[in-house]
């Protein structure tokens, strides 16, 4: 009984020990053909919006060269347009909170992939 209760214990303090942070998904739209041979028809980019709304996560699966990555308000304003090389995972920084109806365009000049944030 005593082990029980330990163990019990033990399971309580785990479940509050882990983080309780949470990352919105950013579903992406659109095709991204050449340098990808994969016979999965799966995008090589993921994008999440962190906790704090203001701090965009990207994850390339593979090395895609430079980008170009866009991100407009709610009202149609770039909030943020930069090229960036990509790497395995880039955070964005953005200097206003993000809210519903943005939307996010990430191009190489053939390739586009979009989503609503």
């Amino acid at each position: 009984m005593k082990t029980l209760r330990n163990v019990g214990c033990l399971f309580l303090m785990l479940a509050l020990s882990i983080p309780c942070f949470a990352k919105k998904d950013v579903p992406l739209y659109g095709e991204w053909k050449g340098k990808i041979k994969s016979i999965i028809p799966e995008l090589p980019i993921q994008a999440w919006l962190e906790d704090n709304n203001k701090d965009l996560l990207l994850e390339f699966s593979t090395n895609l060269g430079t980008v170009r990555v866009t991100v407009t308000n709610s009202e149609g304003e770039v909030v943020y347009e930069q090229s960036v090389v990509t790497q395995p995972s880039i955070l964005i920084s953005l200097k206003e909170e993000i809210k519903e109806g943005s939307s996010i365009v990430i191009t190489d000049g053939d390739n586009l992939v979009y989503g609503e944030i």
